[in-house]
């Protein structure tokens, strides 16, 4: 009977073991105030390029801090316009990490030379174009998450690693 009750509370604890833990990864630390990211960047590079999965080349990876919130942003380029993207990451430690259930925002210039990110509240909400400093059609900006960037950074590193 004891045995009985014991049962679903043993696997009601482990769903929360098995699901509960989010998967995540680090992809770089802050040493002496500088950003670095780890030797993975053709990595990081290529999950980029495969989530946008349009042609899409990453032209700079930077870590960087917009506000008290975290990024790792790529400055792209598409069909010879400029294209950024930013996923959310978190400082744990020293180290920066990537979460699979992190956010995944895209800004691409449209009739601006130069879009930008735009924060309120310490998160990114929109793009804005330099050259006119204003929030307009000029820049597309677009979110979604960041669980296909995630999996196709995960699948880079199995790749190099076969080879």
């Amino acid at each position: 009977m004891m045995n009985k009750a014991i049962l679903p509370i043993f696997f009601v604890l482990l769903s929360f073991v098995c699901f509960g833990q989010s998967n995540s990864v680090a992809i770089g630390e802050i040493n002496n105030g500088v950003y670095s990211l780890k030797d993975n960047q053709r990595n990081l590079s290529k999950a980029f390029e495969w989530t946008f999965k349009d042609g899409t080349k990453v032209g700079e990876l930077k870590v960087e801090q917009l506000g008290n919130t975290y990024f790792l942003v790529a400055t792209c380029s598409y069909q010879g316009r400029k294209r950024m993207a930013a996923v959310d990451i978190e400082m744990v430690g020293i180290e920066f990490v990537l979460k699979e259930e992190s956010q995944f925002k895209m800004c691409s210039a449209v009739a601006c030379e130069n879009c930008r990110f735009f924060l309120e509240n310490n998160k990114i909400v929109a793009c804005k174009c330099e050259e006119t400093g204003t929030i307009s059609n000029h820049c597309h900006y677009k979110t979604s998450s960041a669980t296909s960037f995630y999996s196709n950074y995960q699948r880079a590193i199995k790749m190099n690693k076969e080879d």
